[in-house]
């Protein structure tokens, strides 16, 4: 076990170059390549297995909505009658409209959605498309998850160490970790995670 780990404050898109992604044609393991900077932000997606492939150009989000939208009731004036709707992918999708009962008077009002991407609560997705991540394990505490062998190492240094010291930044991957992962009660637990993901990867430290 490490001594100690000094967290350099890196968010997590610092990992986001090379994502083990599971295909969403033929669920083998493929590879993003990404850009994860704001003025550049693009990436390539290509599977080992069946050549699948998908840029970001062309394709964009592939993974869950949320289309929402409000307006005055039509019938009674209440002011805002809202709908906010949950899509677990682009194909989930099949208008651009929503159908919701006023608060009020309980007409039906048809209100037009403006759709944003989103991103689950526990994150087990990439950044750009928004596809299911290959290398997640989960125990009983909740999901461990990585990106790729690099960001997997750093996960287990900085598990595995009894002192760890960070910059002061709100930013860091580490500092927005759920608190059950970072607490030494639960560190074997993680570390078996981190193990088991270990003999998963494919990418290259």
């Amino acid at each position: 076990m490490s001594e100690r780990y000094f967290d350099k404050g890196n968010w997590l898109l610092h990992w986001a170059t090379d994502i083990e992604i599971l295909c969403p044609k033929c669920e083998a393991v493929g590879i993003i390549k990404g850009t994860p900077y704001r003025k550049s932000w693009s990436a390539i997606f290509s599977c080992h297995s069946c050549a699948y492939s998908l840029k970001t150009k062309t394709y964009g989000w592939q993974g869950s909505f949320m289309g929402r939208g409000s307006k005055p009731c039509e019938y009674c004036g209440t002011k805002y009658v809202k709908a906010k709707v949950h899509y677990e992918n682009r194909t989930k999708i099949k208008g651009k409209t929503a159908n919701v009962n006023c608060q009020t008077c309980r007409h039906v009002n048809t209100i037009e959605l403006e759709f944003i991407a989103t991103i689950p609560h526990n994150r087990a997705v990439d950044p750009y498309f928004g596809l299911e991540l290959a290398l997640k394990e989960r125990t009983r505490f909740g999901q461990v998850w990585v990106y790729n062998a690099t960001h997997l190492k750093e996960l287990k240094a900085f598990t595995s160490a009894k002192v760890r010291e960070r910059v002061l930044s709100k930013w860091s991957y580490f500092t927005r970790l759920p608190s059950w992962l970072k607490e030494a009660k639960n560190r074997e637990v993680v570390l078996k995670a981190i193990e088991k993901l270990e003999r998963k990867t494919i990418t290259s430290i």
